[in-house]
């Protein structure tokens, strides 16, 4: 098997720029008042979080002087957009107010502002990781056809952008090691613990909906951690993961009948 490239990254996330083209605008279910209580607030803090123009990353991206990875991240970076504009939609759709600022995305786009491209990435799969999970729980929270349709497809699409950062990181720390490298990595795992602790808070309601509570909410981003760190790893395996996901504990939404999407995605070292 050849090793993956970024060229790799760049050919996946163009080929995959309109996979939200038949949305299902059409579902007539309008959330309720319980279900408006669960997912409300949270929606609107992860919408407006997907809504960065990218010109920071972008910038920092060019420095590293590869015009595939540039190109890569310009593909993703309009990913992220591109979910920001359906979940705008779908709050529209609902009334629901968007939201121009939220205490916690101000925080991470000011870190990655003052961050070298390392760190910024570093800080990005922070946020990339509570995403993966926060979807999860969003996808049980409700019985909402279209919002279910949405967070498979936003779960597929984070996915592959934590085997994204992950291989740039990897890169980035090619051939460096010692009491450096395991200062950043306990560093990091403070600022994933404390990221976890905020938008637990922030989005308590949909995570309980959702079937998460506090201790199992943290598992479940302790565990998607340290695969991403293990991904980061020079023989670690950046692959999707493929197969049914694992539920949570005692979910107290609808289950309906998530999984990983089954189509075989290419696997490298």
């Amino acid at each position: 098997m050849l090793p993956m490239t970024f060229t790799d990254f760049k050919n996946y996330f163009e080929a995959n720029q309109n996979h939200y083209a038949d949305l299902a605008w059409d579902d007539p279910h309008q959330l309720t008042p319980s279900e408006l209580r669960a997912v409300r607030s949270s929606l609107q803090t992860f919408q407006r979080g997907e809504s960065s123009e990218g010109h920071y990353l972008y910038s920092r991206a060019k420095q590293l002087g590869d015009p595939e990875y540039t190109a890569a991240m310009r593909l993703f970076i309009k990913e992220e957009q591109t979910h920001a504009a359906v979940l705008g939609r779908f709050l529209d759709q609902q009334g629901i107010p968007r939201l121009r600022g939220h205490w916690l995305d101000d925080v991470f786009r000011g870190l990655r502002r003052v961050l070298n491209l390392e760190h910024t990435i570093r800080v990005l799969l922070v946020a990339e990781v509570v995403a993966a999970v926060y979807y999860r729980a969003l996808f049980s929270a409700t019985y909402s056809g279209l919002l279910q349709q949405l967070c498979r497809r936003i779960m597929l699409d984070e996915e592959m952008h934590l085997n994204f950062q992950c291989f740039t990181l990897r890169t980035l720390a090619a051939g460096r090691g010692g009491v450096g490298a395991w200062l950043r990595r306990q560093a990091y795992r403070v600022l994933m613990a404390g990221a976890a602790v905020a938008a637990y808070t922030t989005s308590r309601s949909a995570m309980r909906a959702g079937g998460y509570g506090f201790f199992s909410f943290l598992t479940a981003i302790a565990a998607e951690y340290a695969r991403t760190e293990r991904m980061q790893r020079p023989d670690g395996l950046i692959a999707v993961r493929g197969g049914k996901a694992a539920a949570p504990a005692q979910p107290a939404g609808p289950l309906g009948a998530w999984q990983w999407p089954s189509q075989r995605l290419r696997a490298a070292q």
